[in-house]
């Protein structure tokens, strides 16, 4: 009977570290949909470390199919944009990865899908894992692209991300997860030369202390938002020459979003950190 018993745990385990190579379930990509949870909880991938090297990197093309790639952090709602995902290997040899798209509260925003001939799949139809084939590292990296729909993004949306680096023994020991996430905000999707135009601002230093000095060409005002994720009441208004030093001294320390508006209506956003 223990014979019976051992055998059948371990082809629980195999089967489950098969089943999982041609994706992660849903509900795996340490977003609070998922309620934190990664591939490295419960019954699933652990017990390796991570080695220092790893790097996830999160882009979203606004005009994937204008001739040229526009990536952006500044979004519009129900435009079809492309997400790709580029995973550096740290020495790993096999990848996966689950992600999924929600607003500060969990909900899921826009709609997913694949292209026709893609490297991903869609779990749950809320969250995007790779396929069986797409785990294989080459020259140390790996990457792996999918469709997005904004829908109706709101104050601001977050991308979650959880990357499964295995040792490829073929079972989950060994293994680790290494998560990021991406912030996006509301503004007007730009085409290629005002994109380039609009890179120009400058806002710096990043952590600031008593100011921040702000330069672009054509910003009219700067506007300092508090956020923990989704935007509260404004702390800091300036009109601006394009090129000021703000006080900041006075604010409380913490995460804040600037808001730069320029003269022909664009908005642009910059993270910045008061210490």
């Amino acid at each position: 009977m223990k014979k019976f018993a051992l055998l059948f745990a371990l082809i629980g385990i195999v089967n489950y570290s098969y089943t999982n190579s041609g994706g992660s379930p849903g509900g795996k990509s340490g977003s609070p949909a998922s309620n934190g949870q990664t591939c490295a909880g419960g019954y699933c991938h652990g017990g390796g470390s991570a080695t220092g090297n790893e790097l996830v990197d999160i882009q979203v093309d606004v005009t994937p199919y204008a001739g040229s790639s526009n990536y952006s952090d500044t979004i519009s709602d129900s435009i079809q944009t492309q997400v790709y995902l580029n995973v550096a290997a740290a020495g790993s040899s096999k990848i996966g990865f689950s992600a999924s798209i929600e607003d500060a509260s969990g909900m899921h925003i826009g709609t997913l899908s694949t292209p026709s001939s893609t490297n991903t799949k869609i779990t749950g139809s809320d969250f995007i894992t790779h396929k069986s084939s797409s785990t294989a590292v080459s020259n140390n990296t790996i990457d792996w692209v999918w469709e997005w729909n904004t829908g109706d993004i709101g104050d601001s949306v977050i991308i979650y991300v959880a990357v499964n680096y295995t040792d490829g023994n073929g079972t989950t020991s060994g293994d680790y997860v290494v998560t990021e996430t991406k912030t996006l905000y509301p503004g007007l999707v730009m085409g290629q030369s005002e994109n380039q135009m609009q890179s120009a601002l400058m806002v710096y230093p990043s952590p600031a202390t008593d100011y921040l000095t702000v330069k672009a060409d054509g910003i009219k005002e700067v506007r300092l938002y508090n956020t923990l994720g989704r935007f509260l009441s404004m702390d800091q208004s300036w009109n601006t020459t394009g090129n000021d030093q703000l006080e900041v001294s006075h604010l409380p320390r913490g995460n804040y979003i600037l808001h730069a508006l320029f003269k022909d209506g664009t908005v642009q956003y910059k993270h910045v950190v008061l210490q």
